[in-house]
């Protein structure tokens, strides 16, 4: 089999890190590029990196000789300029295809994310490929990777003959998680919605990179679940990292809080992410299954990777904090609420 050149945007994270590992073990690999800002900490032979940033860089030159392009470059947390994260997240992944286009890439492998269902109510459990793309307007991540899917379609539908595929795939865990993704998992998990989600499911890195390595090495067209197999009850993930659950408050009052919080640098779950706490969002794996794909970890698994990272005990000690304040802060709001009433 002729050996392949494969383009790796976002390289140095954690999750291109371990993709550049597992292909530079596979004999059908024989160059990887590495696109990224930062200087990747695993270099090996195979791997010719280049520092560029997506949304403004110079990529055609970059890919030239590419077959296969992996796009995992994107900012996952929300930041307070979201005019920044839109720049990288829907106008970094329009220029890579753009580029991808002039040099003649035949495949596209993209990550995208769970959050483009969207958290809502009448949400079926598990949500399996087939459902709409709905995304929760306030939360811009999952708004930008709607939008990304969107013109992925297109793009295909431009070029045929080139092989896209979009896996989706809930928070990641594992493998030295973020600290900002830490810190948003910790503090969702003792918040309680009255009207909340039942269940929660979190996929380990190395299952994400396994079935990345699948849609490099096969033709896997159009998107896919990647998801472990079940998930947890929200009380079920926050007694399994020792954490106190926090009276339930109501949506509109959940929105405040998080508001407030966010403002005060207390809190780390931006306002745009109260949907995904009220309703359940998971997912279905059976299409990727019967691709020849497996999960490795379940999500109890991912969720104590994440914790194991900082150390036992600090998830709870946070929490509980948190959990603190939150009461405190509920107290508040109901108080004002009181007041406002008599007067």
């Amino acid at each position: 089999m002729e050996m392949t050149t494969i383009a790796v945007t976002g390289v140095s994270g954690r999750v291109g890190t371990r993709l550049v590992e597992a292909l530079d073990r596979s004999p059908d690999t024989g160059r990887i590029v590495g696109l990224d800002l930062r200087e990747p900490s695993f270099r090996p032979r195979s791997l010719a990196f280049r520092a560029v940033d997506i949304g403004t860089g110079d990529l055609k030159p970059l890919l030239e000789g590419v077959d296969t392009l992996v796009h995992l470059a994107a900012l996952v947390v929300p930041v307070p300029d979201e005019d920044v994260m839109a720049r990288v997240n829907v106008e970094g992944t329009r220029r890579l295809l753009e580029a991808a286009a002039a040099t003649g890439v035949s495949k596209v492998v993209l990550v995208s994310s769970a959050s483009v269902y969207g958290a809502w109510p009448d949400n079926p459990l598990p949500i399996t490929e087939d459902a709409p793309l709905r995304p929760n307007p306030s939360f811009a991540f999952g708004v930008h990777k709607a939008e990304v899917e969107r013109m992925l379609v297109e793009w295909r539908d431009e070029h045929p003959g080139v092989v896209t595929t979009a896996l989706r795939a809930p928070f990641v865990l594992g493998g030295d998680t973020p600290a900002a993704v830490r810190a948003l998992v910790r503090r969702s998990l003792p918040f309680r919605v009255r009207e909340g989600a039942a269940e929660v499911q979190y996929l380990h890195v190395d299952d994400l990179v396994s079935a990345l390595v699948l849609a490099v090495e096969e033709d896997l067209a159009g998107p896919f679940n990647v998801a472990p197999d079940g998930w947890l009850t929200a009380d079920a993930a926050a007694a399994l990292v020792g954490v106190r659950p926090a009276p339930p408050v109501s949506a509109d009052v959940a929105e405040r809080l998080v508001a407030r919080l966010w403002a005060s640098g207390i809190g780390n779950v931006p306002p745009g992410s109260v949907p995904l706490l009220a309703h359940t969002c998971v997912l279905a794996n059976d299409r990727l299954r019967a691709r020849g794909w497996a999960p490795r970890h379940r999500t109890e698994d991912a969720l104590m990777a994440c914790f194991e990272e900082v150390g036992a005990g600090e998830p709870g000690r946070r929490a509980r904090t948190l959990t603190l304040a939150l009461g405190a802060a509920g107290a508040a709001a109901l108080a004002s609420w009181a007041w406002r009433r008599r007067r």
